[in-house]
């Protein structure tokens, strides 16, 4: 047998070499599943490829560059070795497996050779390693695009999977975060690296115990989980979210790790409770009409009604669904009311009169409205039926109905008022005409906010925006009365739609001596009756978040103790209502001797204590001497010809670290009190300086 060369051999050979190749392959495409024709896809121009480069003459530098792995179409992902990685990444292929392709296709391609080349051609090895070099080669362009193709798809799916907005993972066997998605992270307000490799537990806001459980439930079921586990964002906000977790299993049937992926469901379960409680409402209010209610689409079919519309027509709403309202009617009022439907359905409303066939009272005449709305899109009719057989009966009855809603708003408690878009008032009742001062054609079409003070004006305009937009708003405003000038008043707004117009309807309530009776109540809850100085409570109120701003800010403080010298001894000889004016005199001195800031209070009878905040001993000391020596030398009126002259006895105490309370500054203060008593009267103690002769006399 003659001998030929590499590449010619793999030219006029390439179907033998494909079948060889097959029987080395066969395993690997029997798991995917391939047939012959899958198979070959592109190991065909693989070959001639192949062939092509090696029968090439090539320079000593391009085999030099060629086995450094630098041939010319390394990077090449249009060849046909390319389009064999990528057809082997879709298919399932492993990247072992696709190299096992290539060794397959490398020992078909020699073996064959060798077979029919018993004695090899001159320049055989070099073709041999040509070979080699352009197999690894194709084998390299093949893994480069096998890789890409897998880099793109994982790439892809992390970015689907980062803005998606529901929590996606992976975790391991132990727990442990192996992947986490945007949505995830933000739910911790960190990103993705920071969490992934912690384990699930010590994400705070999830649940633990029980995610634990489903977690071990589909390891060891091996079959996903599907349900909601509670859970808190970073802001400590309650959520609920539906997880679903899916195990992932390995070619020995085990779980090697869990994919999991939650979705909040927080809003769809509020949106939900929204909807029941807006279904009641709207049910309320059909089961309130004065008469038969029905919904239909556009091909005039029921799809909603009341329990008037079954006693109208004999049949229950159900009965009726899906059918024509038109059969309803008298066959000679069919026409008219199709006509009227789809003018209501191009126009937004129509009236119309009709004769109905009613169940227990034969053919009735009935006035028929029809008003378009949209849901999603699509449009539907609306609309009340009111029985005008008895013309009569009806007009009284709407004429009751209009007495009923004007006694409803002259009895409001407070004004009533509606306005258009624009703020222009459209209906009122007595009550603001009578504040305002003016007729109801002065009213007619003027504008609320000239009856507002014109600093509220801004105000009062934004919070008519915000209720138009939003449904609702209320504010306290200044309005300009006619007798009383400008009265604060607690006002409100809804906005409600007639047609294309917008309206705003609300009450306003005077506030002002509520207000005024809230501000005395407070006045006289923190202030002494007799003196007018900080009641106890108060005194001992501010006295509290006073030394709790030194504790925090390391400032002075300084308390008083003082209290009256006998003054048992002016009730008894003067009286109580003397002893009263003496006690509202000493006030008066105290106020004129001390500092703005200081605080006066009256903890009962003839005890007063006095805080002086940023007041060390010293200067708290000057202060008490001050107020000391002017007390004693006034005199208190009691009658005409008649004082009576007061001492007191002041303990001072100023904070110090070992002060754990505001209790603990007046325990002091009320001992060095006790010594000022003790040792004479009319005199100042301070607490620091008996400790000090304590501890030296000791």
């Amino acid at each position: 047998m003659s001998s030929t060369s590499l590449a010619d051999f793999i030219l006029s050979n390439i179907e033998p070499i494909l079948e060889k190749w097959e029987l080395f392959a066969s395993d690997i495409f029997a798991r995917h599943d391939l047939d012959t024709v899958e198979a070959c896809d592109h190991a065909r121009g693989v070959l001639i490829e192949i062939a092509a480069d090696i029968g090439r003459p090539q320079t000593a530098l391009q085999q030099a560059e060629k086995s450094k792995g630098h041939a010319p179409n390394t990077h090449e992902m249009k060849s046909e070795a390319a389009q064999h990685g990528a057809d082997r990444f879709f298919s399932g292929f492993s990247v072992t497996e696709e190299v096992s392709e290539f060794r397959a296709l490398r020992a078909s391609v020699l073996r064959l050779w060798s077979v029919s080349n018993p004695e090899l051609p001159p320049g055989a090895m070099d073709e041999v390693i040509r070979f080699n070099e352009a197999i690894d080669q194709a084998l390299a362009e093949s893994v480069a695009r096998y890789s890409a193709e897998k880099e793109q798809r994982t790439h892809v799916l992390d970015m689907l999977l980062s803005f998606s907005p529901d929590l996606n993972y992976v975790l391991a066997l132990d727990g442990t975060l192996i992947y986490a998605n945007k949505a995830l992270s933000d739910l911790y307000g960190t990103t993705p690296e920071k969490i992934i490799g912690k384990h699930f537990s010590s994400l705070s806001s999830i649940d633990p115990v029980e995610l634990k459980q489903h977690v071990a439930q589909v390891i060891e079921s091996k079959a996903a989980f599907r349900g909601e586990v509670p859970c808190a964002d970073s802001t400590v906000k309650h959520l609920k979210f539906e997880h679903l977790i899916v195990p992932v299993i390995d070619a020995q049937g085990q779980v090697e790790a869990l994919v999991g992926t939650a979705r909040n469901m927080t809003e769809r379960d509020q949106l939900e409770d929204d909807l029941k409680r807006e279904k009641m409402i709207a049910d309320t209010i059909i089961e309130s009409a004065p008469g038969p209610f029905f919904m239909i689409d556009e091909q005039f079919n029921l799809v909603r009604g009341n329990s008037d519309l079954k006693r109208q027509t004999g049949y229950s709403v159900e009965q009726l669904k899906g059918s024509s309202m038109l059969a309803t009617f008298h066959e000679d009022d069919r026409a008219l009311a199709a006509v009227k439907f789809l003018t209501a359905f191009a126009t937004g409303y129509a009236r119309l009169e009709v004769r109905v066939l009613t169940c227990d009272h034969g053919v009735r005449c009935y006035l028929k409205t029809a008003r378009r709305f949209l849901i999603a899109g699509v449009p539907y009719l609306a609309g009340f039926c009111i029985d005008v057989t008895d013309r009569k009966l009806s007009e009284d009855a709407l004429e009751r109905e209009k007495q009923f809603s004007d006694a409803l708003i002259e009895s409001t408690p407070g004004a009533f008022y509606v306005i258009d878009a624009e703020g222009n008032f459209v209906r009122w009742n007595n009550y603001l005409s009578q504040l305002t001062g003016l007729t109801n054609t002065e009213l007619r079409s003027r504008p609320l906010l000239l009856s507002i003070h014109e600093d509220d004006r801004p105000r009062a305009a934004a919070i008519m925006k915000e209720a138009l937009e939003s449904g609702f708003a209320k504010a306290e405003l200044r309005v300009l009365t006619q007798e009383h000038g400008a009265r604060l008043f607690s006002m409100t707004a809804r906005s409600f739609t007639v047609g294309p117009c917008t309206y705003l309807v609300g009450i306003g309530t005077d506030t002002t001596e509520w207000l005024a009776k809230i501000k005395n109540l407070e006045h006289e809850a923190w202030t002494d009756p007799l003196t007018q100085v900080a009641s106890r409570s108060h005194f001992m109120e501010m006295a509290r978040l006073e030394f709790a701003r030194c504790r925090r800010y390391g400032h002075a403080l300084s308390l008083w103790m003082l209290d009256v010298d006998h003054f048992k001894d002016v009730n008894d000889t003067y009286g109580h209502p003397a002893g009263d004016l003496a006690l509202q005199s000493l006030v008066k001195t105290n106020q004129q001797g001390l500092r703005d800031w200081d605080i006066l209070g009256r903890l009962g009878g003839e005890e007063f204590s006095v805080l002086l905040p940023e007041t060390q001993t010293d200067q708290a000391l000057l202060v008490a001497e001050r107020v000391r020596q002017a007390v004693a030398s006034a005199r208190v009126a009691l009658s005409p010809g008649m004082s009576v002259g007061l001492t007191v006895s002041i303990g001072i105490a100023t904070a110090r670290q070992e002060d754990v309370d505001i209790e603990s500054l007046l325990s002091r203060a009320d001992q060095a009190l006790f010594e000022a008593k003790r040792t004479g009267r009319d005199k100042v103690c301070v607490a620091e300086q008996l400790a000090s002769d304590v501890s030296s006399k000791s």
